[in-house]
């Protein structure tokens, strides 16, 4: 973990300037002028999955570090790579950007929130002040590395567009490179402890997926929205960014047990994605 605390802020920092790269201001205007698709999945994103993750962790008897690593997970934005695959499944990329940015940006105030609710409600003994305290200070951690570089990065994009298009391709390899690594060396610096945690974590991580794919596209189909829409706010719900929840996890806990659910579902949601889409797109082509 001390190399996910020592490096992962500033790695953070450029993953999340990298993703606003991206994004420009008229993103946001397309999305005003249509909001409904955007309302449903900030919904689906930043208040129905974080429940997901408060009723596995308040109802299923699982160690405490893999209930609060259950709704770490749940409340973080989506991933580096939704907007990629959200293109890829022709889904609808304006919004799938703004859900990102606007998810982002609101991460300093809705994590270290979600969380301190969560140990207020389950934890009544000294661990739980110890937690809090870090929480207020982790508050500003996380704006720094999470919502700073999203807001340099869209203003960025917008004053010097023909750069942040050439560097654009680039950054994200590099911001790839860099999530990988941070999975990787956190795991392998506690290598030997890993196949339990996992024993833990697995089903949970599993659970939490498949209830947040099913909420995201009820909601979606709930409000009529169109299939580009309903695939864009599925992605966005249930695709994770594992990497800030691993550097958060640093920041706020001092034992890794804390982040192996994030590490578990940050390798596994792509697989179910990949899976369930393929599905899909076969029936779709038909």
């Amino acid at each position: 973990m001390e190399f996910v605390k020592l490096v992962g802020p500033a790695a953070m920092f450029f993953i999340m300037f990298s993703i606003a790269l991206s994004i420009k201001p008229s993103a946001f205007v397309a999305i005003v002028k249509n909001p409904l698709s955007f309302y449903v999945g900030l919904v689906s994103q930043v208040i129905g999955l974080p429940l997901i993750g408060f009723t596995l962790a308040l109802t299923i008897p699982f160690p405490p570090e893999v209930k609060i690593g259950i709704v770490l997970i749940t409340c973080l934005p989506s991933a580096v790579t939704s907007n990629y695959i959200t293109k890829k499944l022709d889904g609808n990329v304006p919004l799938s950007i703004t859900l990102t940015a606007v998810a982002s940006l609101l991460a300093f105030i809705t994590i270290p929130f979600i969380l301190k609710i969560y140990l207020l409600f389950v934890f009544e003994d000294f661990s739980t002040e110890v937690f809090n305290e870090k929480l207020v200070g982790a508050s500003l951690q996380i704006f720094i590395i999470v919502t700073l570089p999203v807001i340099i990065g869209v203003i960025f994009n917008t004053v010097f567009e023909n750069i942040a298009k050439k560097i654009d391709p680039i950054f994200d390899k590099i911001s790839t490179i860099l999530f990988m690594l941070i999975i990787g060396i956190a795991i392998f610096q506690d290598l030997e402890e890993i196949p339990e945690y996992l024993r833990f974590a697995g089903i949970k991580t599993v659970l939490i997926f498949v209830l947040g794919f099913f909420m995201a596209t009820f909601l979606a189909k709930l409000f009529k929205l169109n299939k580009a829409d309903q695939i864009t706010i599925t992605v966005e719900t249930v695709l994770q960014n594992g990497a800030m929840g691993f550097v958060i996890g640093a920041l706020i806990f001092d034992d890794i047990k804390y982040v192996m659910p994030i590490a578990a579902y940050a390798l596994l949601q792509y697989i179910f994605l990949l899976v369930y889409f393929t599905y899909v797109k076969k029936i779709l082509d038909k």
